[in-house]
């Protein structure tokens, strides 16, 4: 069924051409639209086509999102995994590091003791030899002062 009234068209025509050759241009006119609109019919899309593009979309969308639940899923356990190798880790440098702590610890306090030891030996030293220069300035003044009363006397 042409767009345009071929009738209109032939009757125009008929005024200008012969009935025959007219009525050929008119017969090409309406041969060329009825090909031109069947050519447009079979590009529009139908209401089946838009209810099967929509089916088709809906079934990739499904097949998507469990694909992308499968990749959440396993990007999940991944994680897990990889957290609890980390926190295994953690654990253990932890416990490493609070070994060599007290290791150093305790290397410092038996350096500390040393230096202790050390300090109080020097004080006991520094103690006798001052006891003992006590002792020679005392023995000095007692000779002074019995030259000196032997003096006044």
């Amino acid at each position: 069924m042409p767009i345009i009234n071929t009738l209109e068209i032939y009757e125009d025509l008929k005024s200008q051409f012969k009935e025959d050759e007219a009525r050929t241009l008119t017969k090409a006119l309406e041969k060329s639209l009825e090909e031109y609109q069947k050519k447009q019919e079979s590009f529009l899309a139908t209401k089946d086509d838009i209810a099967k593009l929509r089916e088709e979309l809906k079934d990739d969308i499904n097949s998507l999102s469990l694909i992308t639940k499968n990749d959440i899923a396993n990007l999940r356990s991944e994680l897990k995994d990889d957290i609890a190798n980390l926190r295994s880790e953690l654990k253990d440098d932890i416990t490493k590091f609070q070994i060599e702590t007290k290791n150093d610890m305790t290397k410092l306090r038996e350096e500390l003791k040393e230096d202790i030891n050390k300090v109080r030996n020097d004080l006991a030293n520094a103690k006798a030899e001052i006891i003992k220069w006590l002792f020679i300035f005392l023995i000095g003044q007692g000779a002074t002062i019995i030259s000196i009363l032997k003096f006044i006397k």
